[in-house]
């Protein structure tokens, strides 16, 4: 890959260790001839990263949704060291970003691209989300009404406590709370899971990455409210029918070369044997 030449460092002032890692990050860059900023906003304000090979996010996963819609717009590849909880966004360690910075810089990583929603009012407002896109009752209780199409054939209509569209960057997040899949990163199809629907069958519904999907609200009576990766809100005066499909733009997150994305899974929910070595094929099953 291209050696990095620009990076804006995003540290998270609401975690302490976040900003002695973007300092000791910020040293070895300058060592090596790398051009830096601090970013002190997240959301980050428009246009901050038009200028930036790199924004280098140092917090948790909620830190890199936070910067996600600008890296998108200026195809800005993200890199996430963890000090939060989880980390399925932000995978590098504070000591792993530290150790391999310099080859980072040098060219030694790895792009994983990432599909991501365009979302768009009837009012014409335009948003993209990385994880989700969440459609629920304005008050945060009682169920709403809405209907949903593909490609202008109607799927169904679900009275609920609301919908999830997900990424399956997103897949893991809310939408497997709610009872959804897990979707491998790379797979091109996206997933809409029903939150605690009144009728039983109502379950989640995988999409072809093609799909232009369109929500109506069929209850005037109500004022859903739309949430983008679960901070940004759209407007709602004449939000609806809502439009939602696979952007063409991507984003490009930062890897390690041995990155899997099922042994973050593994390490990260615990799941399958903990006994069995990365790596080591398991007997049966």
């Amino acid at each position: 890959m291209k050696p990095i030449r620009s990076i804006l460092f995003v540290p998270n002032a609401a975690k302490p260790e976040s900003a002695g890692i973007a300092a000791k990050l910020q040293a070895i860059a300058g060592q090596q001839g790398v051009t830096t900023a601090v970013g002190t906003h997240h959301p980050l304000p428009r246009g901050s990263l038009r200028d930036f090979d790199l924004c280098c996010v140092i917090g948790g996963d909620g830190t890199l949704l936070s910067v996600a819609a600008e890296a998108i717009e200026h195809d800005t590849a993200l890199l996430g060291v963890n000090v939060g909880k989880l980390g399925f966004l932000a995978t590098f360690s504070g000591k792993e970003a530290e150790a391999g910075f310099g080859e980072i810089l040098a060219g030694d990583y790895t792009l994983h691209p990432r599909a991501v929603f365009e979302v768009k009012t009837a009012s014409g407002e335009l948003a993209y989300a990385l994880n989700d896109v969440v459609i629920k009752e304005a008050r945060g209780y009682g169920l709403i009404r809405l209907q949903v199409k593909a490609n202008g054939r109607r799927v169904s209509e679900y009275h609920s406590d609301g919908l999830i569209f997900s990424t399956p960057t997103g897949s893991t997040a809310y939408n497997l709370s709610a009872g959804g899949p897990i979707v491998a990163p790379d797979a091109r199809v996206f997933v809409m899971t029903p939150i605690c629907p009144h009728t039983f069958g109502n379950r989640s519904v995988v999409f072809d990455a093609e799909a232009c999907i369109t929500v109506e609200n069929r209850d005037p009576q109500q004022v859903p409210t739309i949430s983008i990766d679960g901070r940004q809100q759209l407007k709602m005066e004449n939000g609806f029918p809502l439009a939602l499909s696979i952007a063409g733009k991507e984003l490009h997150l930062l890897q390690k070369k041995d990155y899997s994305p099922f042994q973050i899974v593994r390490e990260k929910l615990q799941w399958g044997d903990p006994a069995i070595p990365s790596g080591e094929p398991s007997v049966g099953g």
